[in-house]
């Protein structure tokens, strides 16, 4: 994991990670795809919920989800993402939904699996995020969204996968082969 804070006049942070996971593909996008089971597996997500689904005509989904994170007492942070699921491509990119408001400025990422090269079966996840904040955001809140947070992003991908390594890509998410 490798996180930078921004250099600029915003308050803001970038992750980067690489991840092994002993679970196939299926089982890990499984985890990442099924958003209305994030609380409780992402620590201080409050509400995941997805508001809109949608299969298009090019082979990817377009998936949008309202978020709400509970950083500290009294700091409570809700944000609506739209994401695009590109199974041939092993690839989930997501910014803001730029239709909805949210506390972020700005948000952005993008998973990416592929098969682990050095142990068949497995899986190696890559994960981006970029988050940018309004305005001064207090040190103690700063430090749990840019370390903690971040940090945390993947490792209950992890967790949960090798938990249920049979499972597979959602229905309304799997390829139409």
């Amino acid at each position: 994991m490798k996180q930078v804070r921004d250099a600029g006049e915003s308050a803001g942070g970038r992750a980067i990670c690489v991840q092994d996971v002993n679970a196939p593909k299926s089982a890990v996008w499984n985890q990442i795809l099924n958003f209305d089971s994030y609380v409780g597996k992402v620590n201080k997500l409050k509400e995941c919920k997805k508001y809109f689904a949608q299969r298009n005509k090019d082979g990817s989904s377009t998936i949008k989800v309202k978020m709400l994170i509970g950083v500290l007492p009294g700091y409570k942070y809700e944000y609506y993402c739209d994401h695009t699921f590109r199974p041939e491509c092993n690839s989930l990119v997501w910014s803001l939904d730029y239709d909805k408001r949210s506390d972020f400025d700005d948000v952005a990422g993008h998973w990416h699996l592929e098969d682990n090269p050095n142990k068949p079966g497995t899986t190696r996840v890559f994960y981006a995020c970029d988050i940018k904040f309004f305005g001064a955001v207090p040190a103690p809140v700063m430090n749990i969204l840019s370390k903690q947070a971040l940090k945390q992003a993947t490792s209950w991908v992890k967790r949960e996968s090798e938990e249920l390594p049979t499972e597979s890509i959602p229905a309304y998410m799997s390829p139409a082969y």
